[in-house]
């Protein structure tokens, strides 16, 4: 297929209904990631089915999750996507159940359902005595970063799991689950190559810095959901950089047979890049970003992950004031390195299912 999507984009696609709107990040990388590899777009569609029986262990979901199916909807709404951040919040209800006679192109299912991980599928659970240091058992298993003597986080695992979980159901001929299971591993191979999820902060601050605990997650978790912020709502304004950076890595990457090989030279670059974007997010907005946070103070009790989607509205206020709008160039190069980076990665994990 080439590059030749490149003068469309997610949100005005018409082969994608609005129903299954706002658009989010993963979604946008997603997108860019299978335009872009040669042929996987062109698959034919397949039928809808229920998810396989899982093995024991296979992977502890969270209490309020729950599958749902966006092949039958029903629209209810327009929101405003420069004004969306809570990933259930749609533009219309979903089936609970699969929708018999339904089918649907791969690509899409790769698309669609790529911001799983981040509803409730990995919060509200106990899986390590550690997990307080990721705010929760979502920052669990979507952060990896090292403290000393210590390995805080689960992401490469958490992607190896749902790319063997594809497999099996591949293996059974579940083609639809094998995609979705493909969709929700790109989430954590995506998240691997965000600085914010390989790295906590600068060293100097973690060795220097005298706050109390909660206080310093405060700072890294505003710091990491303003950046979230920021690559949203570029995305969302068409951004051609970001696009045009997920689509030729993408294309590069899907002969590359499978992105375990490069898995820890792409952390490793994604983690080089954290220092200056951190230090960027706290001096060109000080206090200011912080404060958007203030609700951390008084929800100690919810996984930090929910908390700070609740303070999106106010830190996007905050990135994008008019004052700053000069000074993003910076981020802008770094990201767009960053998501040259993941595109590569996705379209390598989409070339050994396609091949």
């Amino acid at each position: 297929m080439g590059l030749e999507h490149l003068g469309s984009d997610l949100h005005d696609d018409p082969r994608i209904p609005g129903a299954w709107g706002p658009w989010f990040s993963h979604e946008y990388i997603n997108y860019h990631a299978v335009t872009g590899v040669p042929g996987a777009v062109d698959l034919p569609p397949i039928a809808v089915r229920p998810r396989p029986d899982r093995a024991p262990g296979d992977w502890p979901e969270g209490p309020r999750h729950r599958d749902v199916y966006k092949e039958s909807w029903r629209e209810l709404k327009q929101l405003d996507p420069l004004d969306s951040f809570d990933y259930g919040r749609r533009n219309a209800e979903y089936a609970l159940e699969p929708p018999a006679g339904k089918a649907i192109e791969p690509w899409k299912i790769f698309v669609i359902y790529s911001t799983e991980p981040d509803l409730h599928l990995d919060c509200d659970l106990m899986l390590h005595r550690l997990q307080r240091l990721t705010g929760g058992s979502h920052g669990w298993r979507h952060l990896s970063f090292g403290l000393p003597g210590l390995k805080i986080g689960i992401a490469p695992e958490s992607f190896r799991i749902h790319r063997d979980l594809a497999r099996r159901a591949f293996g059974s001929s579940n083609g639809y689950w094998s995609w979705r299971y493909l969709s929700r591993c790109s989430h954590y191979l995506a998240d691997l190559g965000n600085p914010f999820h390989v790295k906590a902060a600068p060293l100097r601050l973690m060795a220097r810095n005298l706050l109390p605990y909660s206080k310093l997650l405060k700072t890294i978790s505003a710091v990491h959901q303003g950046y979230e912020v920021y690559v949203e709502r570029r995305f969302r304004q068409g951004f051609p950089p970001f696009r045009e950076a997920v689509s030729r890595g993408a294309s590069m990457g899907c002969a590359e047979g499978g992105p375990e090989k490069s898995l820890e030279v792409y952390v490793r670059a994604a983690r080089r890049r954290l220092d200056t974007l951190f230090e960027f997010f706290v001096d060109e907005y000080s206090r200011d970003l912080i404060d958007a946070f203030s609700p951390m103070d008084d929800n100690t009790h919810l996984d930090v992950s929910v908390v700070t989607t609740l303070c999106s509205r106010e830190a996007a206020e905050v990135i994008f004031r008019e004052q700053s709008a000069g000074s993003l160039g910076i981020v802008d190069e770094i990201t767009q390195e960053a998501l040259f980076d993941v595109g590569q990665m996705l379209g390598s994990l989409l070339g050994s299912f396609l091949s």
